[in-house]
């Protein structure tokens, strides 16, 4: 059944959030300053524009993001071209979504609705998407696992200027991935492997499929958003050449899963998910536990303040974790810094100070 037939399950509403929050963390970084011509969002499965019962769509979504924004006057705008381009293989689909865009008062941007199958929209597109001097926005909210396959993936990677976001039903790959239908298009993919994951753990394990089919010579970051419904498993894969994107990417995660970041239901068993005990070392969730264990060995050496930026972000947490572990590091004494009079509590952990390779301060775990 066409899931547009009928109002957005709390799941559905889920990832459209996902897709909104990113989308505002995205556009002020394009829109602030004009590093690029010109601003492009594409939605390649956009759909009628809004469920049976009225609920806005992610066209719908993206179109009163960008007004917010403009509309704001205490936010800077920079002299560029905004475009939206979405598509949808289903005539009637478009045919409603035409008459949602015409009666939206959407003159501040340049919109574009084409009725093409994904293959054919993607390529249509690719004199944009290739262009160095444009910013790029892609959702891919693909139903089912067909459509964005290792070749399509491995395009999206070679992108300049390029963040998406895609949506694919990682217990489906799970459950079919022996079946020609389904493993034709993903033939990177060990079907051994992937049906000896737990089911809690599958889009995780999807999200490395991924990141192992990415060319080597190249930085790329990918993170997910583990989705339950009901048995089965969805999510979100999210990609980014540029280090800041990821961390936008994981404030929305965090935002949304304040015990590990990454999923709508209790991916790691913790105990923390149903309340604090009385048993402290219950009162951190694995993923945090975990990682204060990688960053207690990483401070073997002495790292400066980018390394640790880059190593929060690449291990799926945010700056403000980092430094919730130095403060206890530097509490217990078990915290060395240079230069030694570095000011107390700053740790240097942003996208300014790695962008510009600006090294304010270094720090080692004391034996």
């Amino acid at each position: 059944m066409d899931f547009h037939n009928k109002p957005f399950d709390d799941e559905t509403i889920l990832k459209l959030e996902i897709f909104r929050g990113y989308t505002r963390e995205w556009l002020p970084v394009f829109l602030s300053k004009r590093t690029f011509s010109s601003v492009n969002i594409f939605d390649y499965f956009a759909g009628p524009g809004k469920d049976s019962h009225g609920q806005e769509g992610s066209p719908l979504i993206l179109i009163e993001e960008i007004k917010k924004y403009l509309e704001n006057p205490f936010l800077p705008v920079a002299d560029v071209s905004i475009r939206l381009f979405l598509n949808d293989a289903d005539n009637r689909k478009v045919l409603s979504l035409q008459n949602e865009i015409d009666s939206t008062a959407c003159d501040f941007l340049y919109v574009e609705i084409t009725n093409e199958e994904f293959q054919d929209a993607f390529e249509g597109s690719k004199s944009v998407l290739k262009s160095s001097s444009a910013a790029k926005l892609l959702i891919l909210d693909q139903s089912g696992v067909k459509q964005i396959t290792s070749d399509v993936f491995k395009q999206l990677v070679s992108l300049p200027a390029t963040d998406f976001m895609f949506f694919i039903s990682s217990s489906f790959l799970k459950r079919f991935i022996t079946t020609k239908e389904v493993g034709q298009h993903h033939p990177d993919l060990s079907a051994e492997n992937i049906r000896s994951v737990p089911p809690t753990d599958v889009h995780r394990f999807v999200c490395k499929y991924y990141e192992k089919i990415l060319p080597s010579n190249k930085e790329f970051y990918l993170a997910p958003f583990s989705i339950k419904k009901g048995p089965n498993i969805y999510g979100i894969i999210f990609g980014t050449g540029v280090l800041y994107g990821l961390e936008k990417f994981l404030k929305v995660c965090w935002d949304n899963d304040k015990v590990s970041g990454e999923a709508n239901y209790d991916i790691d068993d913790d105990m923390v998910r149903h309340g604090e005990t009385l048993f402290e070392e219950l009162n951190t969730s694995k993923k945090i536990d975990l990682f204060e264990k990688q960053l207690v060995d990483f401070l073997q050496d002495f790292r400066d303040n980018t390394e640790l930026y880059k190593f929060t972000l690449e291990n799926g947490c945010l700056p403000k974790h980092t430094k919730k572990l130095l403060d206890g590091l530097k509490h217990n004494k078990r915290l060395e810094t240079e230069p030694a009079d570095t000011r107390k509590g700053s740790y240097y952990l942003t996208w300014k100070y790695y962008n510009n390779r600006e090294i304010k301060a270094k720090f080692r775990v004391i034996r």
